[in-house]
């Protein structure tokens, strides 16, 4: 029998499914938050124009950007699928609890395929439940499994497409080859970086990466291959069927750039240490190798020249050396694997290494891990089995404790900043709403989706209103600070400030869905405030 391929393994995807939920539960009546507007509006417009489902209009970056289709940001067109789950959300009034059940019933396949592909891999059954566990428990999954965004949706679509590529390999049964093309074909319509699957599928196909041996493999089972192209094929008529009809805003100009390179690689190699667990587990169990004590020593003089020589903040010193451990693991890790000739060793390098193309994009947060979690885990396993029994108990604990308790920290601060905007639609808008007066509203994230279902209308450069006596409402972090702007005549009728009393998430340093807020995913701060004005325009 094949490991995984018909054990009972209700046992093992048990305790990483009862982290999920036990995790996500308390957060199911969490507000909608950052990019969730995006999706749900993406869901309503399904239902109108079911393959154009980014043909609605836009206006956000908090610079009132405003378009007629939120496809013409091109990024926008190419993420849909998500909002084909969501159309129940929709049509039941936009409830949160059901899209936050949606998110769970996802992480519970996450885990079942995550523990599929342990124990096809060959992993023991504890290490394959402990694999379930740990791809639930490291940063940023149950932060992102708490939105309505679609990282846990692409996901899910990969490590089924991989897993069920391996079974594929195994078994060569058709049902296993469509299942796997199918799902490797549409996890990019979920985030565009999930086709990457498909040439890290395609390699894993490979039984050694010896050129001739790897060509001749080739000539010799090209059928293997097959559900690599039934996976383009999908895509492409994916993107043929759902592109979107006219030109895109954005250019390499705006949103692509070797500007964001060193940001970006910055924030890529301090996630790898923190608060991702790879860089401190790998140091952890190979701190007596000699390379790594040259290495160390390296780095601690760097540091500290860089500290003693350079403008750096305390808090920045110790970024940067996090950064430079991840680099030197990283590069460790690679070398070993290729001089060792460790097949399985080498893709789970290569997979860790998915998130990098992005560093050229406007901005890589820690969300882009996502697809990497399984890899993460399966490299952290092989590490800590070179440990005896006991250590290894101790090393697993400790690392799951610790993980746990900060995407606990994350989650609730994290439900703190998304109530600000429904807190303050519900405050400021609705009554005004309900008493008869026109209410007009500025901003971005979850307060553009809120003030929308308290009766407000999206202010947009160059279009009628708020006309004098009208109210207009905004949110000053979202971006209203520059509707206001176009207003200079107005009375400030009402306001409300929020504080952070289980620190930050989005700004003021913290950055857990973009690394240009900071590249930290949480930060302590108890007085910073999210403000939202209610001014009368005269």
């Amino acid at each position: 029998m094949k490991p995984g391929s018909k054990q009972n393994i209700v046992g093992l995807v048990l305790p990483g499914i009862l982290l999920a939920v036990v995790c996500l539960v308390p957060f199911l009546n969490k507000a909608y938050t950052v990019d969730d507007p995006f999706f749900l509006l993406e869901a309503r417009q399904i239902l109108k124009t079911p393959l154009q489902p980014w043909s609605f209009p836009m206006c956000w970056l908090g610079d009132e950007t405003c378009l007629p289709q939120a496809g013409m940001w091109a990024v926008c067109a190419r993420q849909g699928l998500l909002g084909y789950l969501l159309v129940p959300v929709i049509l039941a009034g936009g409830t949160e609890w059901l899209a936050h059940l949606l998110q769970i019933l996802l992480a519970c396949l996450v885990v079942m395929e995550m523990v599929r592909l342990a124990l096809r891999l060959g992993l023991s059954r504890v290490q394959a439940s402990i694999a379930g566990m740990l791809v639930v428990a490291i940063p940023p999954f149950l932060s992102m499994a708490s939105t309505a965004m679609p990282d846990i949706l692409a996901l899910a679509l990969g490590l089924t497409g991989i897993e069920r590529l391996l079974a594929w390999k195994d078994d060569r049964r058709w049902h296993q080859a469509i299942v796997a093309g199918l799902a490797l074909g549409i996890a990019p319509y979920a985030r565009p970086h999930a086709a990457l699957f498909l040439p890290l599928g395609a390699l894993w196909l490979f039984d050694e990466f010896k050129l001739r041996a790897a060509l001749a493999q080739f000539r010799r089972q090209a059928v293997l291959w097959t559900p690599i192209l039934i996976g383009g094929c999908i895509l492409i008529v994916v993107t043929v069927l759902t592109r979107q009809r006219g030109a895109a805003l954005e250019t390499t100009d705006v949103l692509v750039g070797t500007r964001y390179a060193q940001a970006n690689l910055n924030a890529y190699l301090l996630y790898l240490c923190f608060p991702i667990p790879f860089a401190a587990a790998w140091l952890g169990v190979q701190w007596r190798r000699a390379t790594f004590l040259l290495i160390s020593t390296l780095i601690a003089m760097v540091i500290l020249c860089v500290i003693l020589f350079s403008p750096v903040t305390f808090l920045r010193g110790c970024e940067l050396v996090g950064e430079l451990y991840s680099l030197a693991v990283l590069v460790d890790m690679i070398r070993t694997c290729l001089r060792t000739g460790d097949r399985l060793g080498t893709l789970l390098s290569l997979w860790l290494l998915m998130p990098l193309p992005a560093v050229f994009y406007v901005h890589l947060p820690i969300k882009f891990f996502v697809p990497v979690l399984p890899a993460i885990a399966l490299v952290l396993i092989r590490l800590l089995s070179s440990l005896s029994q006991s250590r290894a108990r101790l090393a697993y604990g400790a690392m799951m404790l610790a993980c746990v308790v900060y995407s606990f920290v994350l989650l609730r601060a994290d439900a703190d900043f998304a109530e600000y905007g429904r807190s303050a639609a519900s405050q400021l808008i609705a009554p005004r709403v309900a008493a008869g007066e026109k209410v007009w509203y500025g901003g971005q994230w979850g307060f553009y989706w809120y003030a929308q279902e308290a009766g407000a209308r999206i202010s947009k450069p160059g279009e009628p209103g708020p006309n004098p006596g009208e109210l207009l409402a905004v949110g000053l972090m979202e971006g209203g600070d520059s509707t206001l702007k176009r207003f200079p005549n107005r009375e400030l009728i009402d306001s409300r400030s929020y504080t952070s009393r289980h620190g930050r998430t989005v700004g003021f340093g913290a950055g857990l869905y973009s690394n240009r807020f900071g590249y930290l995913p949480w930060r302590w701060n108890t007085v910073a405030t999210n403000t939202y004005e209610l001014w009368r325009i005269r």
